[in-house]
């Protein structure tokens, strides 16, 4: 059953989609609505189907660009190994993969209903990473980590970011959307920094802290071009994360396992070339 603790994290999608249309990513004409925001994504791969927990794509839901895993009941390895193949099975077309970690210590004192419902700063902890989708000079995928484990709780709010260009949207090329946006031929790519404020707070909140224009004509707006970016496929899909499991690491008990007690090793990834299947 979903809890507190989990369904909470999964609202911080939504303060994306805010960030996204608060840095005009979208020129003035366009509506907050424009920017797609769901919960349960459901991803197809050949057969296979893909769930995130929330995904953002803007005027369409199945240009989806950026999808967000909770890791609650799951080794943080396992969340990790899910947020890799979010990025090599969609050969790329997901762009953005925000993980968040969760890793319950032990509440010996406390019920399992309140073990769920709340974090404690003193058992807990909250990290987060930021997967991108790479692509190679030779036509291969792989990814990046833009942000690798930052701990966002217990502790001070994290300076970290990461930047979201109109490149990354699945929506086609800037000048072109501006041409048919009928925006100034000299009107820049519009970026935007996502920082990681409102998942502090959530965070906080959950342990009961405090929380520290267009041209205005009548034109039909223009919603980019469809991008399909796996008619070409990758000539290989190149892992981005090692296989050892990290140092501490969830257990579905809810408690920590040092690596040297027991080690978790990923299963080779190691898909037909061409294909966008995989075992998992």
């Amino acid at each position: 059953m979903p809890t507190r603790v989990h369904e909470e994290f999964i609202a911080f999608s939504s303060d994306i989609a805010d960030q996204l249309f608060r840095s005009n990513l979208l020129p003035p004409r366009y509506t907050r609505k424009e920017i797609k925001q769901s919960g349960g994504t459901r991803i197809s791969i050949g057969t296979r189907t893909l769930t995130p927990d929330a995904g953002i794509a803007l005027f369409d839901s199945r240009k989806t660009f950026l999808v967000l895993e909770v890791a609650y009941s799951q080794t943080e390895e396992a969340a990790k190994r899910k947020g890799q193949a979010y990025i090599l099975d969609t050969d790329g077309r997901i762009k953005f993969v925000v993980l968040i970690t969760i890793n319950k210590g032990a509440w010996s004192a406390a019920s399992p209903l309140e073990r769920d419902d709340h974090l404690s700063p003193d058992h807990d902890t909250v990290h987060v990473h930021v997967y991108k989708a790479k692509m190679l000079p030779d036509g291969g995928i792989t990814g990046e980590k833009l942000i690798d484990r930052v701990q966002i709780f217990p502790g001070l709010a994290s300076n970290d970011t990461f930047s979201i260009t109109w490149s990354d949207v699945n929506c086609g090329t800037w000048d072109r959307f501006r041409d048919a946006a009928r925006l100034l031929p000299d009107t820049p790519e519009p970026n935007c920094e996502i920082s990681f404020s409102s998942l502090v707070s959530i965070a906080r909140g959950l342990a009961g802290q405090a929380s520290d224009g267009g041209s205005g004509d009548n034109s039909p707006l223009y919603r980019g071009e469809d991008v399909n970016l796996a008619v070409t496929p990758p000539t290989q899909r190149l892992k981005f994360l090692d296989s050892s499991s990290p140092a501490v690491h969830l257990t579905s008990s809810g408690g920590t396992v040092p690596s040297d007690q027991e080690r978790r090793h990923d299963p080779d990834y190691e898909p037909s070339t061409g294909s966008s299947q995989s075992s998992d």
